[in-house]
């Protein structure tokens, strides 16, 4: 049963934080371990956007209360609890997405496209009617790679350069209407699901080709949402990103795969966080090496959750990589969590086995809402 306190909620860039919108406010908590580390009573919050683990929110009113308006987006500094800036838009602001260097505000028929440092509107795109307010925005702000419904035909993706405001590509990733897309922190990958929800599609940016077609099932279901694993900073980089990906739906499932199922090479079959090549590099399908992947057609998911949920339930899936104190030859060695939010207001942690992932194991169970109230 759904929350009625809880209005949304959404992982931050690395999955290392989970903001949380409810009629109340909202509040942001730490996912490792699980605390609450901002919380604000002042209103109905319908959306929410961290910029990774900094003091910088991006809020949208429910418009509940007198005054209070969807068609304002605030930026919010948590540390000095004090306004950075209002904008007002002409119809509701149905998504908002962050990194550092731009900030886009999804409207259901255009995109606003923002200098983040200064908040100067450097672009608007008008869109195909865009209800669901899908938008992605790669996090890292070097390749600023957005993602959105192209429209006609049903199923395209509009491959868009946030940093030079140019449409780069079109690609035809599925027949029906897209209803879920996923960025990987580089930007070099795209994940998209249909509303059919059979098949999650990996394609390259901003080539188009197609890296892989994974299966969900043989039952049409809605994907909520897909998210690729972060990777882990080294020397100020992010490496070993878009290793896994997952698809969370409305069937209480949240599966996850492998991009380098079917990779070839001398590692013997090991999995990306642990193979390494002769030079000591980890040896994964990081960024754009995953569009050099043979096409994985229907491959079976590496690791799953399922979840003690209603049907149709919404549920909303992360992905967390860390290090491991161990070291392999002086080698870095990842560990996947995956992080589950439902609308019921209930949070999960688990962990991913690296070499046979199977069903996860449960770490930690935490409620949302009530420690929101």
């Amino acid at each position: 049963m759904a929350s009625d306190e809880l209005l949304t909620a959404r992982f931050n860039q690395d999955a290392s934080c989970v903001a949380v919108g409810t009629r109340r406010g909202y509040q942001l908590f730490t996912c490792a371990p699980f605390a609450s580390q901002h919380s604000s009573a002042d209103g109905g919050v319908a959306v929410i956007e961290m910029l990774f683990s900094s003091s910088l929110v991006a809020l949208v009113s429910a418009g509940e209360r007198p005054g209070d308006s969807p068609r304002r987006l605030r930026l919010w500094n948590t540390r000095s609890n004090t306004s950075i800036c209002d904008l007002n838009f002409s119809t509701a602001v149905l998504a908002v997405r962050m990194n550092k260097a731009r900030l886009i505000a999804a409207l259901e028929t255009k995109l606003h496209f923002f200098e983040l440092s200064t908040m100067k509107l450097l672009h608007t795109l008008e869109t195909a009617p865009n209800p669901r307010g899908l938008v992605e925005l790669s996090a890292e702000a070097d390749s600023c790679h957005c993602a959105l419904p192209a429209g006609q035909p049903e199923g395209q993706a509009l491959l868009f350069d946030a940093a030079n405001l140019c449409a780069l590509n079109t690609v035809q990733a599925h027949r029906s209407k897209l209803a879920a897309m996923a960025l990987s922190p580089r930007g070099e990958l795209l994940a998209t699901a249909s509303e059919k929800g059979t098949v999650i599609r990996v394609h390259t940016f901003p080539q188009g080709g197609l890296a892989h077609t994974f299966r969900r099932g043989s039952m049409p279901a809605t994907i909520s949402s897909l998210a690729f694993s972060p990777g882990v900073l080294v020397g100020g980089m992010r490496e070993a990103s878009a290793v896994l990906l997952a698809a969370a739906s409305t069937t209480g499932t949240v599966h996850v795969w492998r991009l380098d199922a079917q990779r070839g090479g001398g590692d013997g079959g090991a999995p990306p966080d642990v193979a390494r090549s002769a030079s000591g590099a980890v040896s994964a399908a990081v960024g754009g090496a995953a569009s050099r992947l043979p096409l994985v057609s229907g491959e079976r998911d590496f690791a799953s959750v399922k979840l003690a949920v209603p049907a149709g339930a919404t549920c909303h899936a992360a992905l967390h990589d860390g290090r491991t104190n161990e070291a392999v030859s002086g080698d870095m060695t990842l560990r996947h969590s995956l992080y589950v939010w439902t609308d019921a207001g209930a949070w999960y942690a688990y962990s991913l086995d690296p070499l046979r992932g199977g069903e996860c194991a449960l770490v930690d169970e935490q409620r949302l809402v009530s420690a929101a109230r």
